[in-house]
């Protein structure tokens, strides 16, 4: 049994893994950047970086300037200082005595600035004209109850399969600000209770955000919430599902590489004791992203990868209900229209909308505009499907849905279906009110 001389040093470790790196890569990297700066290499090993996280051993001076440099972050932030050097700060308060953050700068104008930039966006004006919060934090954060906080999130989340996105997205951003509120005010395992919740609220708002209403740098700005609140709750399986939803930005935008960075860091958390379910559904994710990029030999290689990682018993993971056989039929839909293969894509898709339960409305749009496209050929078949998704998208509204719809809408041409399925669009989009593009 190792005794540890130390805490374990969770901040230099999950520094790592968001990056996605190896113990061994931090050691090449902190070689290299010591060659960088002309001081002779001493053969720093992948064991001594372990033995820097678990707490068997400090990084000696000569390291710490080293790896402050590597991971672009203050020594404090990556726990590197000792409880009385921490006290020597003159900033101490950004820092407790085990090095992780005490989310000071978490107040409502910080979140604000982080999750909306400096722009205002139309979808969120009701939040931001609301009334600021006390500044009494602590005290308020005393008289809460981590497991009453956690379970409004994981009810918003249940309501995410039959409540309308913008309602439920203005109800999770404003729970996600009071986690903020909740978490700054409280210490050890409050703290990290109070943090665990946050995850799950700023995740549901990304993903409303995202996939529902089309706003990834709205998006992108909930989830980095969620990341660092994942963090302070020390849960991989949290930190790589944010990790992996994260990836579809970049993934969807033409920017491949910015995404497998982001599923290669979420694959590291999965080593940390993660069901595997989440690692069945990072290697879909990773699949389509494929898929889009122009990769169709690697999005099928995905494919069999999740097959091989999915559980028989996926029960384990509660939270984890935008995932099952059925999602993966879908992604594998996906990948197979992306190929070229046609009968195989009709095939999985079929197989996914029998499947689907009645929390997979939303996800039967997308099917419907793939199986128009496998069907592409034939002109009838492929409107009756695009005819479909459109009435799919009025009872359950998507917005990645919708684009499916239109991807799939230049195979009708100049015609007369094409045309119909054209006013049926434009007729869907002022209904729903949806934001501008």
């Amino acid at each position: 049994m190792t005794n540890n001389r130390h805490p374990p040093n969770r901040n230099l470790s999950w520094e790592r893994l968001q990056r996605g790196w190896s113990h061994d890569e931090v050691a090449r990297r902190v070689g290299v950047e010591m060659g960088r700066v002309g001081e002779a290499y001493t053969g720093l090993s992948a064991n001594t970086v372990r033995r820097w996280e678990t707490g068997e051993r400090r990084p000696e001076p000569r390291y710490r300037k080293h790896l402050v440099a590597v991971f672009g972050k203050p020594a404090s932030e990556l726990g590197l200082l000792t409880p009385d050097e921490l006290k020597m700060r003159p900033d101490v308060a950004t820092g407790t005595a085990d090095g992780m953050s005490t989310g000071a700068g978490w107040d409502r104008a910080s979140v604000l600035r982080a999750m909306l930039g400096a722009g205002t966006l139309s979808l969120l004006s009701p939040l931001l004209s609301a009334a600021p919060a006390d500044g009494n934090s602590h005290g308020a954060s005393s008289q809460v109850d981590p497991e009453t906080y956690a379970k409004i999130a994981d009810g918003q989340r249940q309501l995410y399969w039959s409540c309308p996105p913008r309602l439920l997205f203005e109800g999770a951003f404003a729970h996600t600000h009071l986690g903020v509120t909740l978490m700054r005010g409280a210490s050890g395992e409050r703290r990290a209770s109070f943090a665990a919740g946050l995850v799950q609220s700023a995740l549901l708002a990304g993903r409303l955000a995202f996939f529902d209403l089309g706003q990834p740098d709205v998006a992108t700005r909930c989830y980095e919430v969620a990341l660092t609140a994942s963090k302070e709750a020390g849960d991989h399986a949290l930190a790589a599902a944010v990790l992996g939803h994260l990836a579809f930005i970049p993934g969807f935008n033409q920017d491949p590489d910015g995404a497998r960075n982001l599923i290669a860091a979420a694959l590291q958390h999965c080593w940390h004791g993660v069901h595997p379910i989440v690692r069945s559904w990072l290697h879909c994710v990773s699949s389509e992203i494929e898929a889009r990029n122009g990769a169709p030999a690697a999005s099928r290689h995905q494919i069999d990868l999740a097959e091989a990682s999915l559980p028989k018993d996926a029960s384990g993971l509660v939270w984890v209900d935008f995932y099952d056989a059925a999602r993966l039929d879908c992604f594998a839909g996906y990948a197979a229209l992306a190929a070229g293969d046609y009968p195989e894509a009709i095939r999985r898709l079929v197989t996914a909308a029998d499947q689907l339960g009645a929390r997979g409305s939303k996800q039967r749009s997308v099917i419907l505009a793939d199986l128009a496209g496998a069907h592409g050929r034939d002109g009838d078949r492929a409107a009756a499907y695009l005819e479909q998704a459109i009435d799919a998208l009025a009872t359950d509204w998507y917005s990645t849905g919708l684009d499916r719809v239109r991807a799939a809408r230049p195979l009708l041409g100049d015609s007369k279906h094409g045309h119909h399925i054209d006013g049926q669009i434009k007729a869907l989009a002022p209904t729903l009110s949806l934001p501008p593009a």
